[in-house]
């Protein structure tokens, strides 16, 4: 079932990037983030390829667009930074390989707790071991990506002049993977 009021937008007013046709399929919009309650600007889209149920090949490419501080009535918005491409691929590469724990688990809590100070710190230590460099098409050029690796999943990201690229991806190798700028109405709505 369609998740309601989820309509594909035609624009986020910057370039969003997916895998070129045919790598994976099928293909779904896994995010549309506004500045909201007060505002439409999108901040954040994430387009997913492959299995979204996680059981096989996967990867989800998500766009930051380069946006200043901004206020809207009484609330105010910092600038994006990397951080928020950076954490945002490496939570959902966790979410594709964490453990089975019971809901209420200490063991589930303190592993997300471990995972999320881990990732936390790399996104501001990008020279850490834990990261490594690939190169990677995009719309044609060849652009460098830090990747991390956790188990069978991966997260990776790089800087473009409109702001950032971030991926993640299970049970497939990033190595060899190609973007390019793609229309999000050509996208379904992720169902539930």
């Amino acid at each position: 079932m369609a998740m309601p009021g989820l309509l594909s937008p035609s624009t986020a007013g910057f370039p969003i990037f997916g895998l070129l046709p045919d790598l994976l399929e099928p293909r779904w919009l896994e995010l549309w983030d506004t500045r909201r309650p007060r505002s439409e600007q999108v901040w954040r889209v994430g387009l997913g390829h492959g299995d979204a149920a996680h059981l096989g090949p996967r990867v989800i490419v998500t766009t930051v667009p380069r946006l200043p501080e901004t206020r809207i009535g009484e609330a105010r918005y910092g600038p994006t930074v990397a951080d928020d491409a950076i954490g945002w691929a490496q939570q959902s590469m966790l979410h594709a390989v964490a453990p089975e724990f019971p809901p209420d688990s200490p063991d589930r809590q303190e592993w997300w707790r471990y995972q999320l100070e881990l990732a936390g710190w790399l996104s501001g230590n990008l020279d850490a071991e834990d990261w490594t460099t690939v190169s990677l098409s995009v719309d044609g050029w060849a652009l460098p990506f830090r990747l991390r690796r956790h188990g069978p999943a991966w997260a990776a990201f790089t800087e473009i002049d409109t702001g950032w690229i971030a991926m993640d991806g299970i049970y497939l190798e990033a190595t060899g993977l190609a973007l390019e700028t793609v229309r999000v109405a050509d996208y379904l709505p992720m169902t539930v």
